[in-house]
């Protein structure tokens, strides 16, 4: 009891069994996903050298959400969500062995790396409507903000440490040892998927003729809903044109910068340990008052941290500003995520948060590629500026509606009380 006023809702949280269980199991495979991130990328860049691949691959890895997440989102509706994640971690093991195994072989080249890129992002696609939604099965309302800035702490966390395991590995092993690492590290994951109970209602059992409209209905719900609307193109416009600024550092390390892995590993672990800083700091606060008008702010400083990034030729310093970029990128999508998921009733949860997915994940894939073409032609720092004053304007944007959203908010917060 004394550990609650100073842990706030990190404690409420973690008090859940079936979060706690969840969250332990997480650690390693998160952990595992960024060491593979960041090789993935690496070794992109070492096949080819060229910015507009950078950019596919991360197009094959974000963007089959797109297609994906909307029809998993309809189907987390309806079959049980626990058992569907479990599978999809079977299949990520699976993709991330075959990785291994056609890396340490020598027989990868970029057009199979590719395929395996969007393999994953596939699955990806499937998983991340199942996982939120099970999520919104096992925490309570009052308990999501905490649960959400907890799971984005771990994940952070994962991205801090991750690329810098990731770098030795590389250095003393290969790429090839990298991905081996990412395909163990499922293992406790799906250990605690089987201990884990979840009580879920699924919709009665319909005709699978029916899922495009099922889809429809979400889209409907989410663009007729004020609220949700509006914190959904905030979405959209920061995963755009500000994630997808993570994607093109491997090119922005070699091409503008100058340095090798170990300056890529520094600037994917800046951003995450800012990131690890605005979870710990939401899923202390663990309240959703006040929420609306932090991702306001925020959104204004992912536009002001993102133009800082290309104004200046120090590394040193575009560290220190990646720190901060984190911060506020990261803050905005655990904000909007728990916004979205208090809001939205069971029954359609599934499809919502897979539109969530598809655009915290498919729109970054998107601006990437868009970015890395741009690349080729303008250099990599004048696409991510660009992308900088739109999200200017977004935050101008969102100025006009920000007393609609701190009533709504702070109505839905009284009820979770």
């Amino acid at each position: 009891m004394a550990l609650t006023p100073k842990l706030g809702g990190i404690a409420v949280a973690m008090a859940n069994r079936n979060y706690r269980i969840y969250t332990i199991g997480a650690i390693p495979s998160l952990m595992g996903t960024w060491v593979q991130r960041m090789a993935v990328g690496w070794l992109a860049w070492e096949l080819t050298g060229s910015g507009a691949w950078l950019g596919l691959i991360a197009f094959a890895d974000l963007a089959p959400a797109v297609l994906s997440a909307p029809i998993a989102g309809a189907f987390a509706d309806r079959v049980d969500r626990l058992k569907a994640v479990r599978l999809v971690q079977y299949m990520s093991l699976l993709q991330a062995a075959t990785l291994a195994t056609l890396t340490l072989s020598n027989v990868m080249t970029i057009e199979l790396l590719f395929m395996l890129a969007l393999i994953q992002g596939i699955v990806q696609g499937i998983h991340q409507p199942f996982r939120h939604a099970l999520l919104g099965t096992i925490v309570t309302r009052a308990e999501m903000t905490a649960a959400i800035g907890i799971n984005s702490t771990i994940w952070n966390s994962s991205r801090l440490i991750g690329p810098a395991i990731s770098a030795v590995v590389i250095l003393q092993l290969g790429v090839g040892a990298t991905f081996l690492i990412n395909a163990l590290s499922y293992i406790p994951m799906l250990v605690g998927l089987y201990l884990i109970t979840a009580e879920q209602r699924p919709t009665t059992s319909k005709s699978l003729s029916q899922i495009p409209a099922e889809i429809l209905e979400g889209i409907r719900y989410v663009t007729r809903h004020q609220f949700i609307g509006a914190v959904m193109f905030m979405l959209l416009m920061f995963s755009f044109f500000g994630r997808a600024t993570q994607e093109l550092l491997p090119g922005f390390t070699g091409a503008v910068f100058n340095v090798g892995a170990d300056g890529l590993a520094l600037l994917t672990g800046a951003a995450g340990l800012g990131s690890l800083f605005s979870g710990v700091w939401l899923s202390r606060r663990g309240t959703l008052s006040g929420l609306s008008d932090i991702m306001i702010l925020m959104v204004s400083l992912v536009a002001a941290t993102q133009l800082a990034f290309v104004s200046t030729d120090i590394f040193w310093v575009s560290v220190a500003v990646f720190v901060g970029w984190g911060f506020v990128l990261n803050g905005s999508g655990i904000i909007c995520q728990s916004l979205v998921q208090a809001t939205v009733p069971d029954t359609i949860r599934g499809r919502v948060v897979s539109l969530y997915g598809m655009l915290w994940l498919g729109t970054p894939a998107l601006g990437a590629f868009a970015m890395g073409v741009a690349a080729d032609y303008l250099g990599f720092r004048i696409p991510v500026a660009i992308g900088a004053v739109v999200i200017l304007v977004t935050f101008a944007w969102s100025l006009t509606r920000r007393r609609r959203l701190r009533e709504s908010i702070d109505a839905v917060a009284k009820e979770a009380t």
